[in-house]
């Protein structure tokens, strides 16, 4: 029996000039994770809000990303502690498979993407598995996209980190 991954967005909302110092821990936070069944790890800003941000993680199953949550390495447990006054509010969790099934990050490194409500006929599309709605997942067109989210960091993949 083979498992299908999960893709977990995080949504988070820093306060007024707490912007880069949160995404400066969300990177260290890739960086020092070291968890075999987490298959991906992605930081991305949105484009013109210094505000916001969002976390990628592609977990080999829900099953190994509810284990981590339920015994946090140190990295994670510090990085809550840490992250915790610089949020605006709790972060905003969503988790999804892709449609078409893939192991992929949310866009290549130094690009964007925008996320959009999925319509049926969209192509690559994250479906919600908690009920929410399905979003699109294209790659960002043009100079300046509100709706864009940047990749600022990644972790190599599973396969890039052993060569295969």
């Amino acid at each position: 029996m083979t498992s299908t991954p999960v893709a977990v967005l995080g949504f988070q909302c820093a306060r007024p000039g707490a912007g880069a110092e949160l995404t400066r821990l969300n990177v260290e936070l890739g960086m020092a994770l070291s968890i075999p069944d987490l298959m991906r790890y992605q930081v991305l800003v949105r484009e013109g809000d210094d505000c916001a941000l969002c976390v990628y993680w592609l977990w080999r199953d829900i099953a190994h990303r509810d284990a981590v949550w339920a015994d946090p390495p140190a990295a994670l447990s510090g990085f809550w502690a840490a992250a915790r006054p610089l949020w605006r509010a709790d972060p905003d969790v969503r988790r999804f498979q892709w449609k078409p099934a893939q192991d992929r990050d949310l866009c290549p490194a130094g690009s964007g993407v925008v996320l959009d409500a999925a319509a049926e006929a969209d192509g690559e599309q994250l479906i919600s598995i908690d009920g929410g709605a399905a979003l699109s997942c294209r790659a960002a067109a043009g100079r300046f996209n509100p709706r864009r989210w940047t990749a600022v960091w990644q972790k190599p993949s599973n396969q890039e980190r052993h060569g295969q």
